[in-house]
């Protein structure tokens, strides 16, 4: 599965933020063992298998990996695969075609000799696009939870903070979820850690019914709102998921983008550098 998520890496769009309360903000409540979603692959209408997946990505057939699908989309295929369908996590791949294939060989040595250059690119277009820098010291904010009690900057005092942004229709951020509990919460419960989780855009009734599906499989933590962008605007100019990690001073000390296991395990671990 993991060469399944280096795959998906490429595609997926950069998501959301996840800031870890300590048990004085957050309820770690996981009563039950968490429900993990499956990962359900659909190449032109029909499931395949992750071995099948691999073979496309080998032979460059690979054309576009996306994350959930469409409303009309889903009506076509929920007869398929009926209750699987809601209960699982979907992504639908699209193919080359053979003169897609031959064209892209082509066009292949001309790519190899800007690799580097775009190589560079992408790499200053990642840092550029986060207004926040590591070093930064966090502005003065106050994020209502779907309880509608409110949380300021200076309730983090002497507390280590992982903020984290997702949306409920963000599938990479919602594979992190069912994650973030064993990895990041239940190894600093009792500690002086903060885990903060803001919806992005979204309202409070949408985020509500999310949270408590999400209960219902075992996910269960305290959220925040941002409906208006406005605290999410000044620390992204897009894409979601996305972490960082703030210091017991409120520095930020680690910026991460996108989900996939590699990612998560390097914010347990710098998270545990700093608490203990």
């Amino acid at each position: 599965m993991k060469k399944i998520c280096n795959i998906v890496q490429k595609y997926t769009c950069v998501s959301v933020l996840f800031l870890c309360l300590g048990s004085t903000f957050n309820t770690i409540a996981q009563d039950k063992k968490i429900a993990k979603p499956k990962m359900i692959f659909i190449v032109e209408g029909k499931e395949v298998t992750e071995e099948y997946l691999l073979v496309l990505q080998k032979e460059n057939k690979i054309k576009a990996m996306h994350n959930g699908v469409s409303k009309k989309e889903k009506k076509a295929i929920v007869k398929r695969f009926k209750e699987r369908l809601d209960n699982n996590f979907v992504m639908k791949i699209e193919t080359f075609s053979d003169e897609e294939i031959l064209a892209n060989k082509k066009k292949q040595l001309v790519k190899s000799k800007s690799k580097r250059k775009e190589v560079k690119v992408a790499k200053k277009e990642a840092v550029s696009a986060s207004k926040i820098k590591v070093g930064d010291t966090i502005a003065a904010f106050a994020l209502e939870d779907i309880n509608g009690d409110v949380l300021k900057r200076e309730d983090l005092k002497g507390k280590v903070v992982l903020l984290n942004f997702w949306a409920t229709w963000c599938v990479p951020c919602l594979r992190e979820f069912y994650e973030i509990p064993e990895v990041i919460l239940e190894p600093n419960t009792g500690k002086n850690f903060v885990f903060i989780p803001v919806s992005v855009g979204e309202n409070r009734s949408t985020v509500v019914k999310k949270m408590t599906e999400l209960k219902d499989r075992g996910v269960d933590f305290n959220v925040y709102l941002d409906p208006k962008n406005e605290f999410y605007s000044g620390y992204r100019k897009q894409g979601i998921p996305l972490n960082y990690i703030i210091d017991k001073n409120g520095v930020v000390v680690y910026i991460s983008m996108g989900y996939n296991e590699d990612n998560l395990q390097k914010l347990a671990a710098k998270i545990k550098q700093l608490v203990d």
